[in-house]
């Protein structure tokens, strides 16, 4: 949620029109919205936070987006993919530290 949020602040022009492109292109939004897509990406890579959620849930986001492509008129056959990103996305923000975004570890806890 915390990466959703960044990324809706941060980005909230660039999502609301990608949001606005998908809604008017059901059957063509994957080629349509695709540099709307781009630019979303873009601004939220520039945060540490959203860095890390795509490098620790490169796999499930890249599911889903897999799932889109093959299923583009019935995107709502992707949910289980869009949980299983969600519930990566929620697991990395949860080990973040407050002020420790940058290497988004937790040093209050030792790994094994």
């Amino acid at each position: 949620r915390e990466a959703l949020a960044v990324t809706a602040q941060l980005c909230g022009p660039e999502l609301e029109r990608y949001g606005r492109c998908v809604a008017a292109s059901p059957g063509s939004w994957h080629r349509d919205c695709h540099q709307l897509s781009l630019r979303v990406t873009e601004c939220a890579s520039n945060h540490p936070l959203v860095r890390r959620i795509r490098r620790d849930c490169s796999d499930s986001f890249g599911a889903f987006e897999r799932c889109l492509r093959e299923r583009p008129r019935s995107a709502a056959e992707c949910g289980p993919h869009v949980s299983q990103f969600l519930l990566c996305a929620q697991n990395v923000t949860q080990n973040v530290t407050p002020g420790d975004t940058a290497t988004a570890t937790s040093s209050a806890t030792p790994r094994d």
